[in-house]
């Protein structure tokens, strides 16, 4: 795909940025930078390019062979170039802004570039490569190569499961697509340092407190946020970084994780060199007991949430999570209840947030799908034994009784993933009880559900 001559000539053309007050904050960050390389700023004299550091406006930056530089855009977008390399980066007018508003450039002259745009998640960037034979809008949400030189530009996209090896592509249909028929590059094709990147982990912060809400104490040790850091740890493309469940600091943080002072935990974060902070409370307690007064039960509840740590816009809230136990008594001393019933809550919110970090490594966010389920023929007991069943499922996020009259009854359900996973999970789980059968109806409608119940013979 290739813009209009004049706008690409203008984007060429450009060498500075252009900006109402003058004064415009690059929104290129320098994550890291190894080997020789030069940056100048309208000068003939280099200047340092320290990591942390923003990329000046209108300067361009010459990477010697094994030199790399990382950098990100805002705070989603990654781009990292192998020498030998060439590039600038500045400012034009943008055509969908207003006054003061910049499409920024990053003109690749000669080199390897890696794209990372999987923690985009819908959010604009406003950015495009200028390459020697095209101008181009970077596809959100995808990892590709790009190598200029000699006066043309080839694309590659990482093939999954192969050890690190590329594929030729090209842009069709707005995304970048292997080209057809699909085969591997040659060995060498892209710098063993940009397939390196590939691998680089995300740092995340793991900040978590408990409390028994009965005895007002703290457990000890510490459930939640041990835990969340084990998971964490196993998943690969995650680092978790040091003071990960640490007491220390869920003490220090006490006041924002029950207020959920967000911008006070990020700053933890981001001083433990965190991307992402998962931060989470667990707290047991004994509810009232409505229905069954001589039934004591302990309920742990816990509550997760994975934010970004760093971004101009305050970065996002990527997921949140929640999981309730209840645990019998049964005469033990409430320390043990308590405890048994914070750690399976904490497992639970645990394998939940695992699943949807490692999608969200895969650049998969995951946007809440409803979907609505009417039983026919039901009295209490089959009612009761349908929540149970639903509550049971993984896939079910949130589950709402809409209501119950003429022996139908209608839930709405908040699934985790999507509905082909909810229908999955649905034919596998057995009867609660064994006591009820559920038939699945006919339906033309994407998100209801209808089944009938049907009573099973006791004897």
């Amino acid at each position: 795909m290739r813009m209009a001559p004049v706008f690409a000539a203008l984007l060429c053309l450009a060498t500075g940025p252009l900006v109402a007050d003058g004064k415009p904050k690059s929104p290129f960050q320098v994550l890291g930078a190894k080997g020789a390389l030069r940056l100048y700023r309208f000068e003939t004299v280099p200047w340092p390019l320290e990591p942390g550091s923003r990329l000046p406006e209108g300067s361009r930056v010459e990477l010697d062979a094994g030199a790399l530089v990382r950098l990100r855009y805002l705070n989603y977008v990654d781009f990292d170039l192998a020498g030998p390399a060439r590039f600038a980066v500045y400012g034009v007018p943008s055509p969908e802004g207003g006054e003061g508003v910049r499409r920024e450039v990053l003109k690749l002259d000669k080199g390897f570039l890696l794209v990372d745009g999987r923690f985009q998640f819908g959010r604009p960037a406003d950015v495009v490569l200028s390459l020697p034979d095209r101008v181009l809008v970077p596809p959100a949400g995808q990892r590709f190569f790009v190598h200029a030189g000699q006066g043309r530009s080839e694309f590659y996209v990482p093939l999954s499961g192969t050890g690190g090896a590329v594929a030729p592509a090209d842009l069709s249909g707005g995304a970048m697509s292997v080209l057809s028929p699909p085969r591997a590059a040659p060995a060498g094709a892209v710098p063993a340092d940009l397939i390196e990147e590939l691998s680089r982990p995300i740092p995340l912060f793991v900040l978590a407190r408990d409390f028994n809400q009965d005895l007002g104490l703290w457990p000890r040790p510490a459930i939640l946020g041990p835990l969340l850091a084990e998971r964490m740890a196993a998943i690969p493309g995650i680092a978790v970084v040091e003071g990960s469940g640490d007491t220390a600091f869920s003490y220090k943080a006490n006041g924002a994780l029950k207020k959920g002072d967000d911008a006070f935990l990020k700053g933890l974060a981001l001083a433990q060199g965190a991307r992402w902070v998962l931060v989470g409370n667990c707290v047991s307690d004994t509810p009232p007991q409505e229905s069954a007064p001589n039934l004591r039960r302990v309920r742990g509840q816990a509550e997760v949430r994975l934010l970004e740590a760093d971004g101009e816009d305050g970065g996002l809230e990527l997921v949140s999570e929640e999981a309730v136990t209840r645990v019998a008594r049964a005469g033990r001393p409430i320390e043990q209840a308590s405890w048994e019933a914070s750690e399976a809550a904490s497992d639970e919110v645990a394998r939940y947030m695992q699943g949807h970090v490692e999608d969200l490594l895969a650049g998969r966010a995951h946007a809440a799908v409803l979907i609505q389920v009417e039983a026919d023929n039901v009295d209490q007991a089959a009612m009761e034994a349908l929540r149970a069943r639903l509550e049971s499922m993984d896939s079910v996020q949130h589950l709402f009784r809409r209501s119950f009259s003429r022996r139908t009854a209608i839930f709405d359900l908040i699934l985790r993933k999507d509905v082909a996973d909810f229908d999955a999970q649905w034919a596998a789980v057995p009867d609660p009880d064994g006591a009820w059968r559920w038939k699945s109806l006919s339906t033309t409608a994407p998100g209801l559900r209808r089944i009938r119940a049907e009573a099973l013979d006791r004897d």
